[in-house]
């Protein structure tokens, strides 16, 4: 496998900042809100750091983003982690959040997965699942630039510290 320079991300003032590892160096997996992501497709663009509150549910939330000014941005990654007392169940998180996300009809349908044995639900470029009792996890992945294997893997690597 190629040697490739790994990148640390760091959030100052909500701004990413972005360090590199020296070559050979095995640089932390990325955490957002807790939860370590061992897993990120490549060729990712900057990421920035949200927090947030909607409808007794606080996410804090990581946004990798491709593109310029001149060109526009598009979204690659998106990693939400959701803590609430109202998320007590699977089935509570799943009709929780396919109303928050108010995506047109058949544009997300969803099938029941398992992610590391807890209860979620997949969508062509979105993965969403219920970690325990009062904290879920969403990775939405750019489908036009990465492949459902990416998807997988970037959930499948999401290990609550």
């Amino acid at each position: 496998m190629h040697r490739l320079i790994r990148l640390l991300l760091a959030v100052s003032v909500g701004v990413a900042a972005v360090l590199v590892a020296p070559s050979g160096v095995a640089a932390a997996a990325p955490v957002v809100g807790g939860v370590e992501l061992r897993y990120l497709p490549p060729g990712l663009g900057g990421s920035t750091d949200f927090e947030y509150e909607y409808d007794d549910v606080a996410f804090v939330s990581r946004v990798w983003e491709s593109g310029s000014d001149a060109a526009g941005w598009r979204v690659d990654l998106d990693v939400d982690v959701m803590r609430g007392a109202g998320l007590t169940s699977g089935q509570v998180l799943h009709d929780w959040f396919v109303a928050y996300e108010e995506r047109p009809p058949g544009e997300a349908e969803y099938h029941r997965v398992r992610v590391h044995g807890h209860p979620g639900w997949m969508s062509r470029d979105e993965v969403f699942w219920l970690v325990r009792p009062g904290l879920a996890l969403a990775v939405k992945l750019d489908r036009t630039r990465w492949l459902a294997r990416h998807l997988v893997r970037t959930a499948r690597g999401a290990r609550v510290r």
